[in-house]
């Protein structure tokens, strides 16, 4: 879809809208180019069927702006009155956010059916008067996961379209490539341009790149002294400019439209223990090649989550109903706690080595009596039970009974240990060992050389949080 251009007339008053789309649209049309008007706040103020008196005997098309966020019921009733006005007849897009949730954008979907109105909704993703320190306020992550994670919860729920930067709009061209949805960019500016109160700004020419279909255009074209001249700056710069090419989010589009089982397949995770050494080297392998591990995919996506809900899902098959969910290391957490949560556990405590015994475990930060107390331990993968059998050990000291395993992968290659069920949702491919270039001759011994391609991270065993950090970046 060729790129169109929309005004937009927020913070303005009332008699000084008229001018302004008599004085841009005449000339618009003189060169057959399309632009659209946006409104905002003025439909607070003055309603709809004031707007529709502010454009009647124009030719114009107008994109509403409300940015409703609110229960099923109240979009129901906006929608109503909206078609009742019969300004809808006059609009082309208008915009509900997409964290009202999925209830919400359903019944705007439904209502828009219901009624026949002949406009497309878009869902507004994450403002671009936000930036990463915002978001990471509010959503706890950076901005493209959110807005990656609230596109996905917007098409699902069937919306014509999405509001994103332009930082965006290639990502999810590409990782919701299968989609037919329209993306509107907030925010442009000209590079020789203020910037104003936009954080995540672009220029007419990096929008279009990246295959957006609608850009806003505010105060750069309403605060020039020849609004036409710049209205025409706008489409000089974007004419000719074609769509960047190009794969850059496989693991992305992975992560968002495929299954978890996908991503964990695509998780390779090679050990070597040189002799005398200290560390542990950890590499992962996935269609993007960037490090990528276990723990930053449960912090960042979610994946965990979607996991935990198919474990719980086996317990409850199985009759399996614990009184606590014990985990080692911290980086079982999560899996834990969503466990908890699925299976409503009240009591879950965390476990590790002891300081002056590397072969026992201890439980730590919680005061828990685990006497009579039926346990399921929790680990994300096991791989040679060494744990499990110190966590055992531990919960049976304590007066307990373990009554279950539950992990993601399960790289033990037997379904219990010591008669204990052990509950995983994805087997891993058999443990390799692989060498590189940095291998000393004597430790290659008969196994093979890495696979071409594959990145190796080399880090102390407990430095993972640093490996996460790279990841972000």
């Amino acid at each position: 879809m060729k790129t169109k251009l929309i005004i937009a007339l927020d913070n303005l008053l009332p008699e000084e809208v008229k001018d302004i789309i008599q004085e841009i649209s005449t000339w618009a049309s003189e060169y057959t180019l399309e632009v659209m008007y946006k409104f905002n706040d003025m439909i607070g103020r003055i309603g709809f069927e004031w707007i529709k008196k502010l454009i009647e005997g124009t030719p114009v098309r107008i994109m509403l702006d409300p940015k409703w966020n609110d229960i099923p019921n109240t979009i129901r009733n906006y929608l109503t009155q909206l078609h009742n006005s019969g300004l809808h007849k006059s609009v082309d897009l208008l915009t509900i956010h997409a964290n009202s949730g999925s209830a919400t954008l359903k019944e705007a979907m439904k209502v828009k059916k219901e009624l026949g109105l002949d406009f497309d909704i878009l869902a507004i993703t994450v403002l671009t008067s936000q930036d990463d320190e915002d978001t990471a306020q509010i959503y706890d992550e950076n901005p493209k996961h959110s807005v990656l994670k609230l596109t996905k919860l917007a098409l699902d729920s069937g919306v014509d379209g999405v509001v994103c930067s332009w930082q965006e709009t290639k990502i999810l061209r590409e990782v919701f490539s299968e989609s037919d949805f329209k993306i509107l960019n907030p925010g442009v500016r000209f590079a020789w341009g203020d910037t104003h109160d936009q954080k995540r700004v672009m220029t007419p020419k990096d929008a279009v790149e990246r295959g957006v279909d609608y850009v806003v255009m505010g105060r750069p074209i309403l605060q020039s002294e020849d609004k036409p001249k710049t209205v025409r700056q706008f489409f000089t710069e974007i004419q000719g400019v074609e769509q960047i090419s190009g794969t850059n989010f496989e693991f992305e589009k992975l992560l968002y439209t495929g299954t978890w089982k996908d991503i964990f397949s695509y998780i390779w995770a090679f050990y070597f223990r040189p002799e005398g050494g200290k560390y542990c080297r950890f590499t992962s392998k996935v269609l993007s090649n960037a490090y990528i591990n276990i723990w930053a995919i449960e912090r960042n996506y979610g994946v965990i989550e979607r996991a935990t809900t198919e474990l719980a899902e086996k317990f409850r098959e199985q009759n399996i109903l614990p009184d606590v969910i014990v985990w080692a290391q911290m980086w079982s957490v999560r899996i834990s706690l969503y466990l908890a949560e699925k299976l409503g556990v009240e009591e879950s405590v965390y476990t590790e080595k002891t300081d002056n015994d590397n072969n026992n475990m201890a439980l730590k930060r919680h005061a828990i009596n685990l006497k009579w107390k039926k346990v399921v331990l929790s680990e994300d993968i096991v791989s040679r039970g060494t744990t499990i059998q110190k966590m055992t050990n531990l919960i049976h000291e304590a007066g307990g009974e373990v009554i279950a395993i539950a992990c993601v992968g399960n790289r033990y290659e037997q379904d219990s240990q010591n008669g204990i069920p052990i509950i995983s949702c994805f087997t891993p491919p058999k443990f390799e060992l692989y060498w590189d270039d940095n291998t000393p001759e004597e430790q290659r011994k008969d196994f093979p050389r890495i696979p071409d391609g594959i990145q190796i991270s080399e880090k102390p065993k407990n430095e993972w949080n640093e490996l996460v950090k790279s990841m972000r970046k």
